[in-house]
């Protein structure tokens, strides 16, 4: 009880390194400081810190009440080089270190092709280039379209192709406050793109694709033709890829247009409340483990590796990524009996995906996520508290409606500054989709199960169909 009268800092402790983190972050971005500036501000202060430990009696008293601003700057010039680091151009080994128009260029997908109106889209990592005759390894990634005509059957993740057309740096539309697609595309590690025609490439015999990925691009393509051979209709079994394993090539546009202009657009990617999901019914398979004490480390081992083999064959995307860290400090927490604040936790999964990628902090999904988890924390109980139902099915109701309009207050800034609208449905289509696309899941998550009964699994196809068909109509 008193824990909780404590102020969010000291309560989240983990908050007071993620802030000047992030401040490190941004400053890098926007001025580019030189990597050596920011590893003499690093270790100046990691030297300053080690050197007041070694101070006794009032000099280490008076210290310590500048030991704070000290872990700051420490924590501040982290996020700068951290920025550095991870831009592709700082990267020695770039290509664009060493392209040389028009040298032989050797590029691996990093996914399969996906068709678009007038062309295939992959992205590609530039393993090689010609030199002046030598063959220099590199790194960097670029965008791959394949004129319709010229695309080559079989092209997947891990195919290699050769070609020595000029390369075209990515640019901006120009067009003023718009979509910086230049800065996008570099926090992705992207910096160029090209267009291949007929007799352009020259695709190599050989595969470069690692065990791991093999297994579950083979897990991926096993769910997604369960999907399609069970749940009858386009529009259905597309939505149906997209809300499972966040396979997103069949959806259909206007649906997903209606999605965004009712604010449950976020159904469709897979996040938090997929991880949600997962996470309570492995907890739910589990709970037998959690009771027994020779046992209850399996608890947390098949938990932790179920959200991320979830997340693995989703695609490893940002969200899911997030979550899979989020509800991982979750289980480790509680299986150690820490009952840690949820703002610690938070800031700890923060802390951990910004060290992995800084440019996470750009990313619109990270932002949401987490303005939408901080803003139920504060508001969902005073708004939930407005009134007191008896009736527990009314109050059931009343209570997801709280889930949604304590989601709105932090999210909707951001919302408005990023898609310049805002949902006024939100209310309306939150109370029914979010509970119907949980159902849809779990029903999906059955019929995976039960794919090798094909009698059992039609008749679950075709009850799913129908549920994914009313939250469409709802929509």
């Amino acid at each position: 009880m008193i824990a909780n009268r404590l102020p969010v800092w000291k309560r989240a402790p983990f908050l007071r390194l993620l802030i000047p983190l992030i401040i490190g972050i941004i400053l890098q971005w926007q001025f580019q400081f030189p990597a050596k500036l920011s590893w003499f501000v690093f270790s100046f202060f990691v030297l300053l810190l080690f050197t007041g430990f070694l101070l006794q009696g009032f000099a280490r008293f008076r210290w310590n009440a500048l030991s704070g601003v000290a872990v700051a700057f420490v924590f501040l010039s982290l996020g700068s080089l951290l920025t550095w680091y991870k831009d592709v151009r700082h990267n020695s080994a770039w290509f664009g270190n060493y392209y040389n128009e028009p040298g032989l260029i050797s590029v691996r997908l990093t996914e399969s092709p996906a068709e678009k109106t007038n062309s295939y889209r992959s992205i590609a990592n530039v393993t090689s280039v010609e030199v002046e005759g030598r063959t220099i390894s590199t790194t960097g990634y670029l965008v791959v379209y394949f004129q319709k005509d010229s695309f080559v059957a079989g092209l997947e993740e891990g195919s290699q192709i050769v070609f020595s057309k000029p390369l075209q740096e990515i640019k901006n539309a120009g067009n003023p406050g718009g979509f910086d697609f230049k800065r996008h595309s570099i926090f992705q590690g992207i910096t160029h793109q090209i267009y291949l025609k007929p007799g352009e490439f020259v695709v190599l015999s050989e595969k470069n694709k690692n065990v791991l990925a093999n297994i579950l691009d083979l897990i991926r393509k096993k769910t997604l033709n369960t999907l399609r051979k069970n749940i009858p209709g386009e529009k259905e079994s597309g939505l149906a890829e997209a809300l499972l394993i966040g396979y997103k090539n069949d959806l259909d546009k206007d649906l997903v247009q209606s999605y965004t202009n009712t604010g449950v657009v976020h159904i469709i990617a897979i996040s938090g409340m997929h991880l949600a999901l997962i996470y309570w019914l492995l907890s739910q398979i589990c709970r037998p483990l959690k009771n027994r004490r020779g046992l209850k480390w399996i608890f947390p081992l098949l938990v932790i590796s179920g959200l991320w083999l979830f997340s693995l064959i989703a695609g490893a995307q940002a969200s899911v990524v997030r979550s899979a860290v989020m509800f991982t400090c979750i289980v480790l927490g509680e299986s150690i009996s820490k009952k840690s604040s949820i703002y610690n936790t938070l800031a700890v999964s923060a802390f951990i995906l910004l060290c992995h990628d800084p440019f996470w902090l750009w990313d619109v999904g990270f932002q949401l996520s987490y303005a939408a988890v901080l803003s139920i924390v504060i508001f969902m109980k005073p708004i939930y508290n407005w009134f007191y139902i008896k009736n527990k099915t009314l109050d059931f109701i009343w209570k997801l409606n709280a889930v949604s309009l304590s989601a709105q207050l932090l999210t909707t800034p951001f919302s408005i500054y990023h898609f310049h609208q805002f949902p006024n449905f939100f209310l309306l289509t939150n109370f029914v989709a979010v509970p119907l696309s949980s159902i849809i899941v779990l029903g999906e998550i059955f019929l995976c199960a039960i794919s090798f009964i094909p009698f059992l699994a039609s008749m679950a196809g075709k009850i799913l169909s129908w549920f994914i068909w009313l939250m469409n109509s709802y929509i």
